[in-house]
């Protein structure tokens, strides 16, 4: 089976807000509209879409607007893409957030494994302080720790820390747990 090793980015952020994954074949485009939800840590509560050669595709909801393809049935080896071959995909019609994707390799493999990140720079709305402070807020609590702390007790400043800085661990735990029924 192929499996693409694609990079999405948010458009026109700087400094670039970006992840790399290597996709399966067999993922549909629900699954990869839940994917990049997973890897900027946005809720899914916004209309989407993907826009493949052309045409729209997407999840279509009542109030929202409609896809002749039923997204959960439309495979990324349906487009039979090439390497650096582009799409895009926008997140909050509101917004209007882009994401730009593009195929970087493409290899076959005999083993089925899900969607996983590679790496990945940046989080939407987060500066470099908001990550030196949720670091140093975490290395105090931790310092600070008693006998009697938990990891429940230090999960929140762990927790803040995901919501201001890319953690690729994270990220993948989340899509694995998420994605795990399909393989």
């Amino acid at each position: 089976m192929k499996t693409y090793f694609i990079k999405i980015a948010l458009r026109g952020i700087s400094p670039m807000i970006w992840r790399r994954f290597w996709i399966p074949g067999n993922t549909s485009l629900a699954d990869f509209h839940h994917i990049i939800q997973i890897a900027y840590g946005w809720d899914g509560d916004n209309l989407h879409r993907f826009h493949i050669y052309g045409k729209d595709y997407g999840i279509s909801y009542v109030g929202g607007i409609g896809f002749s393809d039923d997204a959960r049935k439309v495979y990324i080896r349906d487009f039979e893409f090439d390497v650096n071959d582009k799409f895009i995909y926008e997140y909050n019609f509101f917004k209007h957030w882009f994401v730009d994707i593009r195929i970087e390799n493409i290899k076959d493999v005999t083993t089925l494994k899900p969607a996983y990140c590679t790496k990945g720079n940046g989080m939407l709305g987060a500066s470099k302080y908001d990550e030196m402070k949720a670091t140093l807020n975490l290395l105090e609590a931790v310092v600070k720790a008693k006998k009697t702390t938990t990891v429940g007790d230090i999960r929140p400043f762990v927790d803040a820390l995901n919501e201001v800085r890319f953690n690729r661990h994270h990220v993948n735990n989340f899509l694995q747990r998420e994605l795990k029924s399909q393989y």
